[in-house]
């Protein structure tokens, strides 16, 4: 496939998007919907970006809602919202925006989904404006089984991200993990663009590594670090995630479609809010620069999604390969 990439305005870009969206949500799901792809786009995280409207049957324009998300259970402390088949970056900002007033009004909620269709997006979205809300924000999202365990070749967890999200005096301490080696957002864009994917991430239906896309769709993903730990930590968030809230669990509840589990907690719980994020602060710096070999600098978790995100947001523009621009404008599916 053409991998040409063209220079397109963020501005420009987000108008497409919303046209697109247009075509089947309504304005107020668009607004919800819209941001969650631009971030994924903007901040580098582009296997959560527009590749998640157009990638295939779990796309955001592929799915076919039967109705609107609603509560179906809910405590002082606690919610359950339905997708009913909803895409995930809708059902996600709703159970965010559920989660930031249940945290700040009682000091602690948790917010879990299910039914709906499609990626959740980049938590990070999420856990950022959690933060920036002054809570502790952590959430898990389950998935379709893509990901085999450690020692199997037969997919039975999805891709099953953790997160969490400190606030902080400068901004907010993000860490955003797969269980997975690769997203399966990673393996649509690299069918997308004709890309070959990292080795030893993926095995094909007969169990042998593979760097093609389109033998790891039929076969499966391996777990991040391809050891019992990676595959215990993604059977917790299936849980947690996935069978908790009533979604499916290792296609054992095909009904229960996709699910999540937001969590945010008031700092003040336990110590001053502004003591916690001004200590943040300095734990973050002191590992940053803690002493390495080399005199480089250490890395701290997040911080290269959002540098990514505020450097192109600073230029205004990115770099997009030209197929997914003229999916998005046509709203055609791999």
């Amino acid at each position: 496939m053409n991998t040409k990439r063209m220079k397109v305005k963020i501005t420009e870009l987000e108008k497409m998007v919303r046209s697109a969206l247009l075509k089947i949500y309504s304005e107020p799901d668009v607004d919800l919907i819209t941001p969650v792809i631009m971030f994924g786009e903007i901040s580098g995280k582009t296997s959560h970006g527009i590749v998640r409207l157009v990638g295939d049957k779990s796309s955001v324009l592929a799915m076919k809602p039967s109705g609107k998300t609603k509560i179906i259970r809910k405590s002082r402390f606690s919610s359950l919202i339905e997708g009913r088949g909803n895409p995930g970056m809708l059902v996600g900002p709703i159970a965010m925006n559920e989660v930031i007033k249940i945290g700040r009004e009682y000091g602690f909620g948790i917010v879990g989904t299910r039914g709906s269709q499609s990626s959740t997006g980049c938590l990070s979205y999420y856990l950022e404006k959690i933060a920036n809300c002054g809570l502790i924000g952590i959430i898990m999202a389950q998935s379709p089984i893509s990901t085999a365990p450690y020692g199997g070749i037969e997919p039975l967890f999805g891709t099953n991200p953790i997160s969490f999200a400190f606030p902080s005096k400068h901004r907010p301490l993000i860490f955003d993990m797969g269980t997975s080696a690769i997203s399966y957002g990673a393996i649509l864009q690299a069918k997308a663009t004709g890309q070959l994917l990292p080795e030893n991430v993926a095995v094909d239906k007969h169990g042998n590594s593979t760097r093609d896309a389109s033998a790891a769709a039929e076969g499966a993903t391996l777990t991040f670090d391809n050891s019992y730990k990676g595959s215990g930590l993604a059977m917790v968030v299936e849980i947690l995630s996935g069978l908790w809230p009533g979604a499916d669990f290792s296609g054992l509840n095909k009904n229960g479609g996709w699910g999540n589990l937001f969590i945010a907690i008031k700092p003040d719980i336990f110590t001053d809010l502004n003591k916690f994020k001004s200590n943040i602060k300095k734990f973050t710096d002191r590992v940053r620069n803690s002493r390495t070999k080399n005199g480089s600098k250490v890395r701290i978790p997040g911080e290269m999604t959002l540098d990514t995100r505020d450097s192109n947001l600073e230029k205004k523009y990115l770099m997009i390969p030209s197929e997914l621009i003229d999916m998005v404008k046509n709203s055609r599916k791999l």
